[in-house]
């Protein structure tokens, strides 16, 4: 599973990855089964129906919705750009006259700064009359109050805060730091690598718990030594020391559970002294940091959380994003992404939930969900489990651990280690080995 644990104690990707095995490796070429799931049984017909509707937001011509999203005075960057793809979906969607006679809107857009997400959410929450919030946000203090509103809330989930509310969901189920997974000793078996080192910082417990689920990824399936392990960084550390005894050690393979300034600190560290290792690079989907510090970066692998931008050919659901962000002048990235797939997941609850919709109406619809990949943009999502926090549940992980990747040449990202058309690489969960790959597509599932 992955994972974001921010340098202040909230959010990065835990990416449970890899390493090289003896022994013989079987792959196989085969679709993932399909889990199967209802499907909406609202007609094209009664999609267009306008009939009244008593719910927060909703008017006869426009279902309104709040978004907020760290914008400014946040250390990872600004999310701004997930507000982007919500409204190039609605865009997509209007364009044909809505739902239900009803265009979709963004009727409030706001900055929780960095710190202040609890006092924005009550602000939402008293001023804005939403039918559904949007949240991308570092630090998720106001989670409690948007469990408390029960209206559905679509999130890109970072946040240990995610797990516990059926009324939230999100491009990802509820996270486990600390499970061991498969996709990360896989990965270093794939490098061949024999010897890995993680990096975290002490500053944030998120951090930490990432470090420890990577180090039991490699006692669980032991493709590799940890042969160097320091969870105890401060935020923004030269990593000068740290490089030193890597490289005495003989590291191959860096995982971190940082942000990528520290990932491009540890790059040019180890390109100064002529340490020859490739660094996973969780919080690294980033193409215009990549162009322009690209040198010290080379080789690297990210693990997007979604079909990787990069692949070719196009699936049909990301070709529509490029359709459609064109029309509307937007710049595709990884919270643009984020965005449309969560205003896709809005629209499947509205669709599910048939003319006279409602708040609740919309959640629990989703609550039925099985198998949801927004046409096979991301993972499969099942709703009847992915709210519930799997660190002591094993029950409610996922059936397959996936990845998918793409690694750093001349400053830009492209494919790596899937297949063509298959770009995903997964594995049974009860897999005790990571010698049985399935590579996959989740389009059409």
């Amino acid at each position: 599973m992955r994972a974001r644990v921010g340098i202040v104690a909230s959010a990065m990707v835990l990416l449970v990855a890899a390493c090289g095995n003896a022994g013989s490796s079987k792959t196989s070429d085969t679709e993932a089964p399909p889990v199967g799931g209802p499907t909406s049984t609202v007609s094209a017909a009664d999609l267009q129906k306008n009939v009244p509707v008593n719910a927060p937001g909703v008017t006869s011509s426009e279902i309104k919705v709040a978004s907020i999203t760290a914008k400014t005075n946040n250390l990872t960057g600004s999310y701004a750009p997930l507000v982007d793809g919500i409204k190039t979906y609605f865009a997509m969607v209007n364009s044909t006259g809505g739902i239900y006679g009803r265009k979709l809107v963004v009727s409030a857009d706001r900055n929780d700064q960095f710190g202040q997400n609890r006092q924005t959410v009550q602000q939402s929450l008293a001023q804005d009359n939403a039918f559904a919030t949007f949240i991308a946000t570092t630090l998720f203090t106001g989670a409690d109050l948007l469990a408390r509103a029960k209206q559905p809330v679509f999130m890109w989930n970072i946040n240990p805060e995610f797990a516990g509310h059926p009324t939230f969901f999100a491009n990802e189920g509820a996270l486990c730091f600390t499970c061991a997974g498969h996709p990360a000793p896989w990965e270093a078996k794939a490098l061949g690598a024999t010897k890995v080192g993680i990096l975290a910082y002490g500053i944030a417990q998120q951090s930490k718990d990432c470090a420890e689920g990577l180090k039991n990824s490699f006692q669980t399936y032991p493709t590799a030594q940890v042969a160097f392990f320091d969870d105890s960084l401060g935020y923004a550390q030269q990593l000068g020391s740290q490089v030193t005894q890597m490289k005495q050690k003989g590291v191959q393979f860096v995982l971190t559970c940082f942000d990528l300034q520290e990932s491009f600190t540890l790059g040019k560290e180890m390109q100064k002294q002529g340490m020859n290792a490739v660094q996973s690079l969780p919080n690294g989907y980033d193409p215009d940091f990549v162009a322009q510090n690209g040198p010290s970066l080379e080789g690297d692998l990210v693990p997007p959380q979604f079909v990787a931008l990069e692949n070719t050919p196009r699936i049909p659901e990301i070709q529509r994003l490029y359709e459609w962000a064109g029309k509307t002048g937007v710049q595709v990235r990884e919270l643009t992404a984020v965005g449309w797939q969560l205003a896709a997941e809005l629209y499947e609850g509205l669709k599910g939930a048939g003319p006279n919709f409602s708040q609740a109406g919309v959640v629990n619809y989703l609550n039925t969900l099985t198998h949801w990949t927004d046409n096979g943009f991301i993972q499969p999502l099942d709703w009847t489990k992915y709210h519930q926090d799997p660190t002591n549940n094993p029950a409610v992980r996922p059936p397959l651990e996936c990845a998918n990747y793409v690694k750093v040449e001349g400053g830009k990202f492209v494919p790596a280690l899937g297949k063509p058309g298959k770009p995903w690489v997964c594995f049974n969960r009860t897999d005790p080995t990571v010698d049985n790959p399935q590579y996959t597509s989740f389009v059409g599932t």
